[in-house]
C-alpha cells in the first residue's frame, strides 16, 4: 500500500503542472551545442513565447503531448521512490535514538529511494522526453522521434538498440531523480519537523505539508537544474547501430560538451519552466502523498 500511494499523489499532481514539463523539455533542447554567436532567434526565450509556439506548431494538445507517459512515468517512479521512503521513515531508520530527523540519513535514504525509482521508471522517462520533444513545426530539436504514442516509443526504441535503448540516459536519470529525492525528501522532513512547532500547522494536515513542500520544491530546482538539461540532452539524442549516442558518450561528456558549447547558461536552459512545474508539483505531490497517508491510516484504525 505505501508504493500504491505514492504513485497515485504523483499521478493527481501530474495532471496540473505537465504542460510545464514539456515547455522545459523544449527550452532546454533548442539550439542544443550551438554556440551563443551560431544560435538564431530563439522560439523559446520565455515560459509565454515557449506556450505560443508549442500551440501555434501543434496546437493546444501540444501543452500535453506525452501525458500517458508522464502519468506512467510519475507512477512508476514515486510509487518506488515515495513507497520506499515511506516504509524507511516508518522504520525509524531516518532519525536517532531520541526520534529526532537526523539530515545524513534522510539524505541517504532518500537517495537510496531515488535510485529504485530511477531504475524503475527510465524507459518511460525516455519515451516521455521523445513524445514532447517531437513537433510537427519548423522549431524543431535537434533529433525528431516519431512515435505514435508510448507503448510505440517503447517498441522503437527496443527495436533500435534493445535493453540500451531503453536505457538511454541511464547514468544521468539516476543521478537526477537520486540528486533531487534526497534534496526533496530531506528539506521536506527538516521543514515538516520546522513548521509543526506551530499550533496553526498542528491543526491542519494540508497547510503543514503544504508549507513543507514549498520548502521542498525550491531547494530541489536550484540544484537540479544542470542536471536536469543532461539528463533530457541525453535520452534524447539519436543513437548509432550500435546503441552509442551520436552526441554524448556519457554523463560527464554531456556535461563538457554543454559548458563548452554553450556556456554556464546552458546548465540552466529550462530554469523558469523547470521551476514553475517543480515547485507547484512537490507541493501537490507531497500533498496528496501527506492526505493519502492519513486517510489510510484513519482507515486502517477504523477497520481495527
Amino acid at each position: 500500500m505505501e508504493f500504491m500511494l505514492g504513485g497515485l499523489s504523483s499521478c493527481s499532481a501530474v495532471l496540473f503542472t505537465f504542460p510545464f514539463d514539456v515547455l522545459k523539455t523544449r527550452q532546454q533542447l533548442e539550439h542544443e551545442l550551438a554556440t551563443k554567436g551560431s544560435a538564431k532567434h530563439s522560439s523559446y526565450s520565455s515560459v509565454r513565447q515557449s506556450i505560443v509556439t508549442v500551440i501555434k506548431t501543434d496546437g493546444f494538445r501540444g501543452l500535453y503531448k506525452g501525458l500517458p507517459a508522464g502519468i506512467l512515468y510519475q507512477f512508476s517512479m514515486n510509487s518506488a521512490r515515495l513507497g520506499t521512503y515511506h516504509i524507511v521513515e516508518n522504520l525509524g531508520w531516518t532519525r536517532s535514538e531520541n526520534a529526532l530527523l537526523t539530515p545524513i540519513l534522510a539524505v541517504f535514504w532518500g537517495g537510496v529511494a531515488g535510485l529504485i525509482g530511477a531504475t524503475a521508471s527510465c524507459p518511460v522517462f525516455v519515451a516521455k522526453t521523445q513524445l514532447q520533444a517531437f513537433s510537427k513545426g519548423k522549431y524543431t530539436a535537434k533529433f525528431q522521434h516519431q512515435h505514435a504514442g508510448v507503448i510505440a516509443a517503447l517498441r522503437n526504441m527496443y527495436r533500435e538498440a534493445g535493453v540500451k535503448g531503453l536505457y538511454r540516459g541511464y547514468t544521468a536519470h539516476l543521478t537526477r531523480v537520486s540528486l533531487g529525492s534526497s534534496v526533496q525528501m530531506t528539506s521536506f522532513a527538516m521543514a515538516k519537523d520546522f513548521f509543526v512547532q506551530y499550533e496553526i500547522f498542528q491543526k491542519s494536515v494540508a497547510l503543514h505539508a503544504l508549507a513543507a513542500s514549498s520548502v521542498a520544491g525550491v531547494f530541489m530546482c536550484l540544484l537540479m537544474s544542470p542536471v536536469d538539461v543532461v539528463t533530457t540532452r541525453m535520452t534524447n539524442q539519436g543513437v548509432s547501430a550500435s546503441g552509442k549516442g551520436l552526441l554524448y558518450k556519457n554523463i560527464f561528456d554531456c556535461f563538457v560538451k554543454i559548458y563548452r558549447s554553450e556556456g554556464i547558461h546552458g546548465m540552466y536552459k529550462g530554469m523558469a519552466p523547470l521551476y514553475m512545474r517543480v515547485v507547484p508539483h512537490t507541493v501537490l505531490n507531497l500533498t496528496f502523498w501527506e492526505f493519502f497517508k492519513k486517510l489510510h491510516d484513519r482507515y486502517s484504525n477504523y477497520r481495527v
